[in-house]
């Protein structure tokens, strides 16, 4: 494909900018091949070809999209871009990419993962790689029909390795019922909800016929993806949402280490930024925890209590505890601080907290069972 770089999308400068402005960290680390999109997104030449320009886009989305401000490439990558696509020769090297996106390391751009015991991973970046493996099959099923048994193959693994995945967590919390096992299962069940969700929407987006294989393979009911789609409904949806509170700081975008996990389990983050953070900084950080509680939770009911978990960790590791985060906070937001919600989500310790967890996944999976 020859270079057309005035109709692709966001300039190829404009888009390294917002890579260095979110994730500025990983231009510090050593390129391997597990973080080759370091090295693409190092390249300082702003006149690529279409297939480099799809490169440098899927390099961007990777290395930004567990940060707090993601780049915007969604419809270059998993769309525009493929639409011009005609022969088997402009769609091999693209389908080749998709494929080593999958190899690529996200542990230093994001903390919303986890790792089964037998190594299996379930990761928010899998997700992402669905989107664009769909975007290739969907051109693939129009237009160039040869690598239709080869995409559709593996997104199959991947869907079967979310499912094998996801029971090896399930199982292991139900005969070892601690936080730990809680936490890795509920972190599993966020990233399949996210992950399913955006290869539904991509079938659908690809206008995908009901009787096509692919799609009626995934959406064939499975029971484990349905103990966890409830569970995600019940309990998790609403603290893993896109934390567009935590966008303004822009301290927290300095340092890999600043990166958020799945929700609401935020303790040991808010802990973490004490030691990090100058005064000043905390004072930003802590200030957009409580704007965004409050705007979060507009009625009171306290659907999400992960803001309120950073800023309990925080507390408990300030020299004077509560009275030393009181003290950075302006007149306004000290009452908030003081008086109703985030008062009362404060006073529940952590251990409370994560044994309520640890029951209310006991009583679900029961419940869910049983039925």
């Amino acid at each position: 494909m020859s270079a057309d770089t005035s109709t692709k999308g966001i300039a190829v400068a404009t888009l390294q900018g917002l890579v260095k402005n979110t994730a500025p960290f990983i231009f510090d680390e050593k390129v391997t091949l597990a973080t080759r999109y370091i090295e693409i997104l190092s390249n300082e030449n702003n006149e690529l070809s279409s297939i480099e320009y799809y490169e440098f886009c899927i390099a961007a989305h990777f290395a930004t999209v567990g940060t707090f401000v993601p780049t915007d490439v969604d419809v270059a990558i998993r769309d525009k871009l493929w639409r011009k696509i005609n022969s088997p020769e402009d769609f091999s090297p693209m389908w080749n990419l998709v494929q080593e996106f999958a190899t690529w390391d996200e542990s230093l751009v994001s903390k919303r993962f986890v790792i089964t015991d037998s190594g299996k991973k379930l990761s928010g970046h899998q997700g992402e790689w669905f989107t664009i493996a769909m975007a290739a099959y969907g051109t693939a099923v129009k237009k160039v029909h040869s690598f239709v048994p080869e995409i559709r193959s593996q997104i199959e693994a991947l869907v079967k390795e979310h499912e094998d995945a996801l029971s090896e967590l399930r199982v292991k919390f139900l005969s070892e019922p601690n936080f730990p096992n809680a936490k890795n299962y509920l972190d599993g069940v966020a990233a399949v909800a996210h992950n399913l969700g955006d290869l539904n929407r991509m079938m659908d987006a690809w206008e995908l016929g009901d009787m096509d294989v692919l799609k009626r393979r995934i959406q064939n009911p499975r029971e484990e993806f349905t103990i966890a789609g409830n569970l995600y409904k019940e309990l998790l949806a609403s603290e893993n949402h896109r934390h567009f509170p935590l966008r303004e700081p822009k301290c927290i975008r300095k340092s890999s280490k600043f990166l958020l996990n799945y929700g609401p389990f935020f303790d040991d983050w808010g802990s973490s930024l004490v030691s990090s953070l100058s005064e000043g900084e905390l004072r930003e950080v802590a200030e957009s925890l409580i704007s965004g509680w409050k705007r979060l939770n507009p009625k009171s009911i306290y659907a999400s209590q992960g803001y309120a978990r950073a800023l309990a960790g925080m507390i408990a590791a300030l020299p004077n505890k509560r009275a030393d985060l009181e003290s950075l906070l302006s007149p306004a937001l000290k009452k908030d601080f003081n008086e109703g919600g985030i008062r009362t989500l404060l006073n529940v310790t952590r251990a409370q907290f994560e044994k309520q967890w640890v029951r209310q996944l006991s009583k679900f999976l029961t419940t869910f069972t049983a039925e």
